[in-house]
């Protein structure tokens, strides 16, 4: 993941590129003018524009078919298809159209075959017919639980995004953003030591101590237990097990990493260990897509999960 955001569109996982104009939104009001004579015109509020969202992003192979994705894409703007937007930090954003789809192959294979698109997504809110309820997915504003006889709506308390077993689902989930955060950050840090080791060894050996320090925080940070335990769960067994995997992976190479950066020569295995925190990064980034998933539903809380918006 290496710090980017990933969003689900839909079916499809997505990573915003981190670049400042990775995701743009826009808000708006309406206002009607009535015009008087001999002085300035007054303003009547008439509601709201459906909010829009601009973003540039990345389609890779390695967490899918790139051309099958764009593909989906296309697909989903051709049929008008309203879809649920969901970051992967589990903000569900609503019910969007996808409005325009621009394209550029930046990398392919020997034969052609397309590795990687980057694409920039307009979408815009669909509300639906007003005559008629929300349209599927689209989810209130909060959860809420029922208010009972004699209890003031005021009473009525907010509840997590999912309940019994799901419930920290979206907690855990932001956890483990952060953390592949600090496991690509820690890994910079070692790969760092490797240049300056090579210019000024007596500097490099000062530092090593918190690296290693700082590999085993990114270890500790892996919430991988918590995704064991929800592999659990058959609604999102698949994903959980793909991340705990991942992150049990990940967790193994940064402790063999600060291992040997704590062994009594860290100079002579500093290139190897800076390889291992690397494969760490590898490791991490296998949860992306999974992570996504896993947002998306715990937004959205299909019926698989047990929950009724209200």
């Amino acid at each position: 993941m290496s710090g980017n955001i990933y969003a689900v569109l839909g079916e499809t996982e997505l990573e915003i590129i981190a670049w400042l104009d990775g995701l743009d939104m826009r808000f708006s009001a309406h206002y009607a003018e009535q015009a008087l004579i001999g002085r300035k015109g007054l303003l009547q509020h008439t509601g709201f524009a459906p909010d829009e969202v601009k973003m540039r992003v990345l389609l890779h192979a390695q967490w899918c078919q790139p051309a099958e994705e764009l593909a989906r894409l296309k697909r989903i703007m051709d049929d008008a298809e309203p879809v649920a937007f969901v970051l992967g930090s589990g903000e569900y954003r609503g019910v969007f159209v996808l409005t325009d789809l621009d394209v550029m192959s930046t990398q392919t294979d020997g034969a052609g075959v397309a590795i990687a698109f980057e694409a920039e997504v307009q979408l815009k809110e669909y509300i639906g017919d007003p005559a008629l309820p929300e349209p599927p997915g689209v989810i209130a504003q909060g959860y809420r639980i029922p208010v009972g006889a004699g209890q003031g709506v005021a009473g009525a308390v907010a509840v997590d995004a999912l309940a019994g077993p799901f419930s920290g689902t979206a907690s855990a989930v932001s956890q483990a953003v952060s953390a592949v955060g600090q496991v690509a950050a820690a890994a910079s840090e070692v790969r760092s030591l490797v240049s300056l080791a090579a210019s000024n060894p007596p500097a490099a050996v000062s530092l090593v101590a918190g690296k290693a320090g700082g590999l085993l925080d990114a270890a500790a940070a892996l919430p991988a237990a918590a995704f064991e335990t929800l592999s659990g769960v058959t609604a999102v067994a698949t994903e959980a097990a793909q991340v705990a995997t991942a992150f049990n992976g990940a967790r193994a190479a940064l402790e063999e990493s600060a291992g040997w950066l704590q062994s009594g020569d860290p100079l002579a295995v500093l290139s190897s260990a800076a390889d291992r925190a690397g494969q760490a990064v590898w490791f991490a980034d296998q949860a992306g897509a999974s992570l996504a998933k896993l947002a998306a539903r715990v937004a959205v809380r299909g019926n698989d999960l047990g929950g009724v918006a209200v």
